[in-house]
């Protein structure tokens, strides 16, 4: 589909078209009206010049005198015919139609002596009648005017005035037309970018809303009727947007910090009755119910560090920070879980990042452990890190069977975990990934799935370089 632009653009230009048509249009029939009436007026001169004034014998003459002055191409597209002395006296053109009969057409009066240019003391001339007829699949005009006993007829081929017309009119679209049209696209696109203003205006304030911008609002001061009502409905939509954030990530920041201290009075309290009791059956329930305080815990501080960050609060201790050795530490301590799995890593030397080395480090940790989350017996794990131009690029990949093209979809959504993870029964808790891409995020690096063949996970990590 197009583009809203271009819509109206292209709505804009054909009402445009529409126009320049309709004007073109009424143009052409008021000046083909106009010269009809001119020449309307000559045929009714030249009729009574040659009911009155000229000798019969002047015919021939006088025919070539009219094509002149009716500025037509040929002798052909003239006719004249007098007849004097009562009828008795009858001449013609030598090309005079023999199916013509002067007293056959519908001949109607015609007012030339309202003419409003005629002084008001000059004498009334003799009324001259005007008739159409066609001839030939020629439209021809014809004026009869009678002095007396004698009476001229002159009729004209309209073909040469229509034929004059269109050729003007040809010179003039030639240049006209292209002009035309250039103006009105180029209008027509101004036009359509300036209605589209305040629209542009707010899909980029749209675009620069974030949780650290939700406090931006658009002025509508100088902004037309329609798009003040636009704007306020969408400044009003960020205030209720503003609240519902602050409430959210305050509530899971609150929940999160509430839930520290009885989470921590419960762990201890646990811990001193394992060491009190002697009960084997007593032991294995207190030790379950420790791991299930230490899954809440974990998730109280993801859930924290992850409303901090949603807030814009995620304070960042940088300095820098060996990635070589940070990656190396971790593939070190894979290996000696002795599992069933292949590894293999390329990790350049003398990778620097500015980083908080705390979070930057749990960072690594959960995604090294979700590559062991989803590798299976058997499978392979590969670690790839190196320098790029704008700063370091680590690869994890591994072999993930049964992750589908869903479950890519909703890689980093919180509390989400795939399929293949749960049939595991793999221990998780579904905040590890999207833990980690905040953090990256907030480092001004990303991290992000890369596109890969089936059954094949590859998590891309990209961060600034640093020294």
């Amino acid at each position: 589909m197009p583009s809203f632009r271009v819509r109206i653009f292209l709505v804009t230009a054909l009402i445009v078209a529409l126009v320049l048509a309709s004007v073109a249009l009424f143009s052409w029939s008021s000046v083909l009206a106009f010269e009809t009436q001119r020449l309307d007026r000559r045929l009714c001169d030249e009729a009574r010049r040659l009911a009155g004034s000229l000798p019969a014998s002047d015919l021939d003459h006088l025919g070539a005198d009219m094509v002149a002055k009716l500025r037509l191409k040929s002798p052909e597209q003239l006719l004249l015919a007098f007849d004097g002395s009562g009828g008795t006296q009858k001449l013609r053109s030598a090309h005079w139609p023999d199916a013509l009969d002067i007293d056959g057409l519908a001949w109607g009066n015609h007012a030339l002596d309202a003419d409003p240019q005629r002084p008001s003391d000059a004498p009334l001339r003799s009324a001259c009648a005007l008739a159409s007829f066609d001839l030939a699949s020629d439209r021809w005009r014809a004026g009869l005017v009678s002095i007396g006993v004698e009476r001229g007829f002159v009729a004209a081929d309209l073909a040469s005035i229509r034929s004059d017309m269109l050729g003007a009119w040809r010179q003039v679209a030639t240049i006209a037309l292209p002009l035309s049209l250039i103006l009105t696209g180029l209008g027509a696109w101004l036009l359509s970018g300036l209605a589209l203003k305040p629209v542009v205006r707010l899909r980029d304030a749209m675009k620069s809303v974030d949780e650290k911008a939700l406090d931006q609002r658009l002025p509508a001061e100088h902004e037309d009727r329609e798009f003040k009502q636009l704007i306020s409905s969408y400044n009003k939509m960020l205030d209720r947007l503003e609240t519902s954030f602050h409430q959210a990530s305050r509530f899971s920041a609150d929940a999160a910090h509430e839930l520290r201290t009885p989470l921590t009075i419960l762990q201890g309290q646990l811990e001193r009755a394992l060491q009190s009791t002697d009960d084997q059956n007593l032991q294995l329930n207190l030790i379950e119910m420790l791991d299930e305080v230490g899954r809440l815990s974990a998730i109280s501080r993801k859930l924290l560090l992850l409303s901090q960050a949603d807030a814009g609060q995620l304070g960042l201790q940088r300095k820098p920070v060996n990635l070589s050795d940070a990656l190396n530490e971790r593939i070190d301590e894979v290996k000696t879980f002795g599992m069933d799995v292949t590894l293999s890593a390329e990790v350049a030397d003398g990778l620097i990042v500015q980083a908080d080395e705390q979070l930057f480090g749990q960072l690594l940790n959960n995604l090294t452990g979700n590559a062991l989350k989803y590798t299976p017996a058997g499978g392979w794990i590969r670690w790839r890190a190196r320098a790029t131009p704008t700063g370091v690029e680590v690869e994890m990949a591994n072999f993930a069977p049964g992750l589908t093209a869903g479950d890519r979809s909703r890689f980093f959504e919180r509390f989400f975990r795939g399929d293949a993870a749960r049939s595991r029964q793999v221990d998780g808790l579904g905040l590890g990934l999207s833990l980690s891409r905040v953090i990256a995020r907030a480092h001004g690096g990303d991290l992000t799935l890369a596109p890969g063949v089936d059954d094949v996970l590859v998590l891309r990590l990209l961060l600034p370089a640093g020294t």
